[in-house]
Parts: structure tokens; C-alpha cells; sequence
């Protein structure tokens, strides 16, 4: 297990004390990012439909430990990695950065808050779905001088702030994200994962990463076509940055003839960036009305939604 404190600072209440409903929601907030960061290195999605796998609900098995009285400050413990997600992490992954068998979903979650942060981060531990649970964390108060700090008590990497103004920033690159986009791309089924139905797909000076969704194909339809030339239909999810992060195959071929043109690396169309004005961040630091806990569902994605049903 590892450990960590969760410190809030900025709310109406005395220190020490916390409203059920901030409690619920900002718990939902912690929960849900890890959830969605952890998908992503696995899937390479972040959202996803119907029930949790079980190693998925062993990752997100956190514990309050404890509470401070003299402060808003909670202890929480969290399972590592190697001991409920061994199979999922274990394999070398050709596509993202390997997390060590000693990092946690929480480590994974505060991984993409700080990147997500960052305005020049390429986006590869988050995409809408990770960004859309961050700003859950906005929704636990009526109050903008709400800030979350968390520390881990041993060497670990989860550790974040996050206050009114980080979040209005996360919201703008949420706006800017690209979407996903359907394309036909031709190359060679260069490498395959074991049993995931993951693939690296070279074309002629690039590559693109892909992922057969198993409820639809056989893996062995990805072993007939090992180091062979193929022509793929599907729908391209990219990162923050407008490269491709991975295919989702509808379809699935041998190369034919004339197959040369789909030889290209997918393009994001790119939203105009404008980035928080001022006066957006004096808004940001001085609202009083963020979005209230319990409050009709909004932007919310239909799968989050049914997720949340199951």
C-alpha cells in the first residue's frame, strides 16, 4: 500500500470539518481520475462501457485511514500496481510510458493532473475523459478558494494541487481537445501484444499504435497478418497535441492495390487555442457559483453516464 494526505483548504467550514456532500464529491473526483488515468494506460482510452473490470475496481480500492482535527486534511491508502494490476502492467507496453509495480491509481491520477497542467505536455496520460473527471474536483463546494494538495508520505509520484484557477485552465484545454476522427490507414502490422489485440502499425516513415476491439474480432486475425501489410478502418483518438494516439479498428484486411493513398498518418483538426484572458482568470479565482455538487448532468459523455448506472 501506499500512502498519502489530502489536504483542502479554502472552505466554509472550520477546519476539521467537511460537509457530506463536498466529502462525496470530491472523493467521486479522486476516484473517478484514477479510474479514467488507469484506463488509459491500459486501453488507451479513457472512458469505457459497461461494468469495471475486476483488477480495475482492486486499483481503485482506496481507504480514509484517518482525519486530522485541527485540519482538512485526510489520510488515504492505496493499493499498488503489482499487487492488483500485475497482468495489465506487467508486459512491456510498446505504446506508453511503463508505470512501475510500486505506482498506484492515485500516483497515475496526480501523473496526469500535472501534466494536464502544463500547457506544452503532449498529452500522453490524458485525454477527454481523464480531463473531464479532474474538473469533478471543482464541483465539491460552492466556493472558489476550494484548493486540493496532495502528498504522498512516502517517495511516490502522486502529488498535485489544484485550485480554481488550475481547473479553469484544464477547462480550456478541454475545449481545445481534438476529436476523434474516422480514417483508413494502410501499413504493416509491425508488432502484436499478447492476448490484448493491441498492435503497432508502421507506415512508410511513421507509426501508429491500434487496437482491435475483441467483442468484434479474434486475435487471430491480427496473427494472420503478423509483419504483413494491411488496410485498416476505424476511428483515430489523438492527444492534446494533435498526433495520433491510437486506432480503434472497424475493419480489418490484407493490402490490395491502389491501398498506397491510406500510406499517411491520421491529422487532428485542431480547435483555435485562445487560452485564458485575464479577466477569465480573475473570473476564475473570484466565482462563487462553480458547479454544484448533485447538479443535473451536463457535458457529461453517454458513456460516463451508463458507467455510472451499472
Amino acid at each position: 500500500m501506499q500512502r498519502y494526505q489530502l489536504r483542502l483548504s479554502g472552505l466554509r467550514e472550520n477546519k476539521g470539518h467537511v460537509k457530506v456532500a463536498t466529502l462525496q464529491c470530491f472523493l467521486y473526483a479522486l476516484v473517478k481520475t484514477a479510474e479514467c488515468a488507469t484506463r488509459l494506460l491500459v486501453t488507451g482510452e479513457g472512458s469505457g462501457r459497461g461494468p469495471k473490470p475486476k483488477w480495475l475496481n482492486a486499483v481503485l480500492d482506496f481507504t480514509i485511514t484517518g482525519q486530522k482535527r485541527d485540519a482538512t486534511l485526510f489520510e488515504i491508502e492505496a493499493p499498488q500496481l503489482g499487487e492488483t494490476a500485475y497482468a495489465q502492467f506487467a508486459q512491456q507496453n510498446f505504446w506508453r510510458e511503463q508505470p512501475t509495480m510500486r505506482d498506484t491509481a492515485v500516483d497515475l491520477a496526480a501523473l496526469a493532473i500535472r501534466e494536464a497542467q502544463t500547457a506544452t505536455s503532449s498529452g500522453d496520460r490524458f485525454d477527454g475523459a481523464v480531463l473531464r473527471a479532474i474538473l469533478k474536483f471543482r464541483q465539491s463546494a460552492q466556493n472558489a478558494d476550494i484548493r486540493y494538495h496532495l502528498i504522498p508520505q512516502k517517495p511516490a509520484r502522486g502529488q498535485f494541487t489544484l485550485d480554481a484557477l488550475t481547473c479553469a485552465q484544464i477547462e480550456e484545454r478541454l475545449k481545445n481537445f481534438p476529436p476523434s476522427r474516422a480514417f483508413i490507414v494502410s501499413g504493416r502490422i509491425a508488432e502484436i501484444e499478447h492476448g490484448n489485440g493491441h498492435f503497432l502499425l508502421e507506415l512508410r516513415e511513421e507509426k501508429i499504435f491500434g487496437r482491435l476491439q475483441l467483442e468484434r474480432f479474434d486475435v487471430g486475425v491480427l496473427l494472420s497478418l503478423w509483419d504483413k501489410r494491411a488496410t485498416i478502418q476505424g476511428v483515430v483518438h489523438f492527444k492534446a497535441n494533435g498526433q495520433p494516439r491510437l486506432i480503434k479498428v472497424h475493419r480489418l484486411r490484407a493490402y490490395r492495390d491502389g491501398d498506397v493513398v491510406f500510406e499517411k498518418l491520421p491529422f487532428a483538426e485542431m480547435p483555435k487555442s485562445r487560452g485564458l484572458t485575464p479577466r477569465q482568470e480573475k473570473q476564475a479565482r473570484s466565482f462563487n457559483l462553480l458547479n454544484l455538487c448533485g447538479a443535473w448532468p451536463g457535458a457529461e459523455p453517454v458513456e460516463e453516464l451508463l458507467a455510472q448506472i451499472d
